[in-house]
Formats: C-alpha cells, structure tokens, sequence
C-alpha cells in the first residue's frame, strides 16, 4: 500500500513540475505574488516580496528541477526514493510557511505522509 501513496506523491511532484513549467515560468511574478498576498507569516510575505518575485524566473527553473528530480527518484523505485521523500518532506514543510492557513495544513499533512513513507522503508 505504501508504494501506491508513494507513487502518488510522485505524480503530484510531476505535476507541479509541468504545471511550473507550463505556467509559472510565464507568470512567476503574478504568481509568488499570491503567496505574498496569502501567506500568513509576516516574515514568509516580507521574504518572497524582496527576494522570491524579483527573481521569479531563477526561482521556478530551481522549483521545477527539484520537482523534476524527486519526481523521478520516486517514480524510479530504486534506491533513491527514501532521499526523494525526505527532501519532498522538508520541501513541504517549509512551503507551509509561504502558504495560506489551508495551504499550511495541506503542505503539513503532505510533508508528514512524505516523512511516515520515508521511515516505514
């Protein structure tokens, strides 16, 4: 059953990638400005205003690699996926931050399944 949610979480980071590739990478500064807008940290909102939407291009070309990467590590099955979890764990962790109240429990709960799936290997 792990393998399932494991390939699950797979597909949803290709599906980020794409999505980032197809649109963000076109509207990255209307884009990160939601989160600006939606963050309910202050110090998440200060950050991605001066650092993340001045520079939305370099940004989303790293999101959509990193995507890309645990992705295929995961989708792979090999010796890579527990890394791949980790790294899409803490990844979640830290975009909770940069999110809305909803968007945090989401990325929270994604960050944990990541995590659980990681250690049960």
């Amino acid at each position: 059953m792990s393998s399932v949610f494991e390939i699950l979480i797979g597909a949803l980071y290709l599906v980020g990638a794409a999505f980032n590739s197809v649109y963000t990478l076109r509207h990255g500064e209307e884009f990160y400005t939601g989160f600006v807008e939606a963050a309910w940290l202050r110090p998440a909102r200060r950050l991605t205003k001066s650092i993340v939407v001045p520079n939305a291009t370099p940004f989303t070309v790293m999101l959509i690699i990193f995507q890309l990467v645990v992705a295929v590590s995961i989708l792979a099955r090999g010796g890579a996926v527990v890394p791949a979890l980790v790294a899409g764990g803490i990844f979640a962790a830290v975009v909770a931050a940069f999110s809305s109240p909803w968007g945090t429990v989401g990325n929270l709960g994604l960050a944990a399944v990541q995590l659980l799936l990681a250690g049960a290997r």
